[in-house]
């Protein structure tokens, strides 16, 4: 027992060693784009803890510091992704870098999720003179009274002024190259199902995950779906344990034993299309190429080479990708090629339209159509086809509404819907007519079925949005 003691603490004080060390180590700023400087790779005075959704609320006195190294002589914007509640008004926030030190006061910022969980793009410092080699990069308080939260930090971000005309016309390119949402925003509202190896069944059993796969009444579902009036569907493919409903090949390399015999991708997307409603694929995109325990290149190479079997198997069946989880990507991956990436997801339909999850996060990319919208509950509706204020104003607007308070069906007991049919049709309405489409992800039992309440809500939504155009 006193040996697995000794083990124990040798291991607990290895990590800590590592992870000191990984503190100390330098950031090297990137000379071409921005370099983001994470909670994560900081030194921390103060009571200041990662809390769940990789931020940092920041309590009272205390700092952050980051040892960075500069490439070259070179000016950069400074900018901090954070969300400031409307009672730090003002909130100086010391910064020192190099030789600059300065104050910079902070404003609420706004958004649809309230207070300091409203993260924007704040920019708190122009042209910083720079010079190349070792800096430190200091942000701190002083003076504060109490310790409730000031702010929520999620990164520092800087930008090296040379780069700007490259980060330029990289987003004019990705918004010239989108594929268009007419169509989802002409469906107005659609369905997504996180129909995963998690799911139960009313009873709470659990099948085989392949058995339920080959027990899958594929008709049945199409029928329900279609009773709702929806335009499109949004199906999990992998997520927590990283199973695939279909034989494909790089999955199968990546994750053994974890695909199945029969493909219900293609028999679901066929039996929708048949109806005239699009399928869309949603990835847990950390699991589907083994995120943190591959290189970059690894990580980016595998995704590649099963996006490309997907892409050239299902072809035009596929109209769409949810990308799950892409701001944790990004800070593990930032030299992440988003063009790249973009390109191999139109793979076999050039028109498929993608989004990469950033939560409630300024988007990772403009290499996208269309903003994922994980609000969970309604939001603002559009204006002219966006979000008017808050994380992403910048890509077409979608929101992704849960109607019960989970997204996977894991006990027997389906709970009642979170929405009526009158307000949730009436904020569908109001998305559509402003530009905007509306997902909702129904729970979904392993043997196909859904909540009879929940289903009763969706069909009177159709009963007034449909037989209303």
């Amino acid at each position: 027992m006193k040996s697995n003691h000794i083990i124990l603490f040798t291991a607990f004080m290895l990590c800590v060693l590592a992870v000191s060390e990984m503190k100390a180590q330098s950031l090297e700023i990137k000379r071409n784009k921005s370099s983001f400087l994470y909670g994560a790779q900081a030194s921390v005075t103060g009571d200041i803890k990662r809390q769940n959704g990789d931020f940092f609320p920041w309590k009272g006195n205390a700092e952050m510091a980051w040892n960075i190294v500069i490439p070259a002589n070179e000016k950069y914007d400074l900018y901090l992704i954070a969300g400031v509640p409307e009672e730090s008004e003002n909130l100086p926030l010391h910064f020192d870098i190099g030789n600059i030190s300065f104050e910079f006061p902070l404003h609420p910022t706004s958004g649809w999720v309230g207070g300091s969980s409203n993260f924007q793009r704040i920019k708190i410092g122009s042209a910083l003179s720079l010079p190349k080699g070792d800096q430190k990069l200091v942000l701190k308080t002083a003076g504060i009274m109490g310790d409730h939260v000031l702010f929520n930090l999620r990164s520092v971000e800087m930008v090296p002024l040379s780069a700007l005309p490259a980060k330029e016309k990289d987003r004019k390119r990705a918004e010239a190259a989108r594929a268009s949402t007419e169509w989802q925003v002409k469906a107005g509202y659609g369905l997504m199902f996180h129909w995963t190896s998690q799911s139960v069944n009313p009873d709470g059993t659990i099948k085989p995950y392949e058995q339920a796969v080959n027990e899958f009444d594929v008709t049945q579902f199409a029928n329900m779906v279609e009773s709702t009036g929806a335009g499109y569907v949004i199906f999990t493919i992998g997520h927590a344990e990283q199973y695939c409903p279909a034989p494909i090949k790089s999955w199968e390399a990546c994750h053994p034993g974890k695909t199945t015999q029969r493909d219900l991708i293609g028999e679901i997307a066929d039996a929708l299309n048949k109806k005239d409603i699009r399928f869309i694929c949603y990835l847990h995109s950390l699991g589907t190429a083994s995120f943190r325990r591959q290189s970059n290149q690894d990580f980016f190479k595998t995704f590649k080479g099963i996006l490309t079997e997907i892409g050239n198997r299902y072809r035009q069946k596929i109209a769409g990708y949810w990308f799950d989880c892409w701001y944790q990507i990004f800070e593990g991956y930032p030299e992440i090629p988003f063009r790249d990436f973009y390109k191999i997801t139109k793979t076999g339909n050039k028109d498929r339209i993608i989004c990469l999850n950033s939560w409630i996060y300024p988007a990772v990319s403009p290499w996208q159509d269309y903003w994922a919208g994980e609000t969970a509950s309604p939001i603002s509706p559009p204006e002219n086809g966006f979000l008017k204020e808050g994380c992403v104003t910048d890509l077409p607007y979608h929101v992704l509404l849960i109607m019960e308070p989970y997204w996977v069906q894991e006990k027997g007991e389906m709970p009642d819907p979170r929405f009526n049919a009158d307000e949730l049709s009436d904020y569908i309405r109001k998305c559509s007519e402003n530009g905007g489409a509306v997902t909702v992800n129904m729970g979904i039992y392993q043997n196909g079925a859904v909540g009879e309440k929940a289903l009763q809500v969706m069909k009177d939504v159709k009963n007034q949005i449909r037989t209303s155009k």
